[in-house]
């Protein structure tokens, strides 16, 4: 019989519950200042795939406006590969912005921080998932199409299951037609309440219902989600949109229940970076010294895991 509060995670759904990561910004006091969320994503070095990097993927609004941040992870049971639910190890940085990066076009509120070394020293002690971008979508994709089912992971005003350290499920469906680019960005809204707390929430496209919903019926495997984009502002009225604060003030303004997710395919540039200005920074003529970053220590701490959804 299962454990009551013990989880195998088998499921997609099961899986990116424990790929997202609730992030508490501090003050340079050390008090909590904001929450946002944020999540794994796994990228390989094109120099040599055999490195790779993990990075924690959120807003800029959200990593940008501190110095310092917490983020807990679930313990890993001792005796299998299964999450000790309940039981958490938290890491804190006092100062990441060496390690942050930010999307090189101004207008798109992504951001990551390379957590390599973090996951590098917490080893076994720690269970987690990540993503890896074979899931992500390219935008040519047929099923990608208005008012299809998508579901977002976070910490809406920050809401989460306490006990068990796990964020909270919404959905909603494709308000823009995905598959273009709404008003000339890189983005597209959905039909879903978005709160703060929800800054940086990935966003999946459920595949099977929408190929049923085109008169498909797949028979046998295949993407049960396909990852579309990252949850960063909502609309309030007036035509106004405005970026879901990290702080847990709240939106003052009426929301009419529309959010704006800027796509997958905008991570490609904010990666280029992360990958680029890391392996330069390994690989410089210092490569064979100790190079510190600080509060997240050796910069060559690159992860080869299989912990891939």
């Amino acid at each position: 019989m299962e454990d009551r509060d013990g989880l195998d995670p088998q499921s997609f759904i099961e899986q990116i519950l424990f790929s997202t990561l609730r992030i508490e910004l501090l003050n340079d006091s050390g008090n909590l200042q904001s929450i946002g969320t944020g999540f794994l994503v796994k990228v390989d070095f094109p120099q040599n795939q055999s490195e790779s990097l993990v990075l924690l993927v959120s807003n800029k609004h959200v990593l940008a406006g501190s110095n310092r941040f917490n983020i807990t992870f679930h313990q890993r049971k001792t005796n299998s590969n299964l999450p000790e639910l309940g039981q958490t190890l938290s890491f804190h940085t006092a100062n990441y912005k060496e390690a942050l990066f930010l999307h090189p076009n101004p207008n798109i509120d992504l951001a990551c921080v390379n957590i390599s070394t973090v996951i590098s020293q917490l080893g076994s002690k720690i269970y987690y998932k990540f993503l890896e971008k074979t899931i992500f979508a390219n935008f040519t994709e047929p099923e990608l199409d208005a008012g299809q089912r998508v579901i977002f992971v976070g910490y809406p005003d920050n809401r989460y299951d306490q006990k068990h350290n796990l964020p909270v499920l919404r959905s909603g469906v494709t308000a823009s037609h995905p598959r273009l680019d709404y008003n000339g960005e890189k983005q597209f809204l959905i039909d879903a309440q978005v709160f703060p707390g929800s800054s940086g929430s990935p966003v999946f496209l459920n595949m099977k219902e929408a190929q049923y919903n085109r008169g498909q019926i797949i028979i046998g495997s295949g993407l049960p989600y396909l990852f579309v984009g990252v949850v960063s502002a909502t609309m309030i009225r007036n035509n106004i949109v405005s970026p879901l604060p990290a702080n847990m003030v709240g939106i003052s303004e009426e929301v009419i229940g529309l959010g704006l997710v800027f796509k997958a395919t905008s991570l490609d540039a904010l990666f280029d970076l992360a990958l680029r200005q890391t392996w330069e920074r390994i690989h410089s003529k210092y490569q064979n010294s100790r190079i510190t970053i600080p509060g997240l220590t050796n910069a060559k701490g690159t992860v080869l895991s299989k912990e891939v959804l």
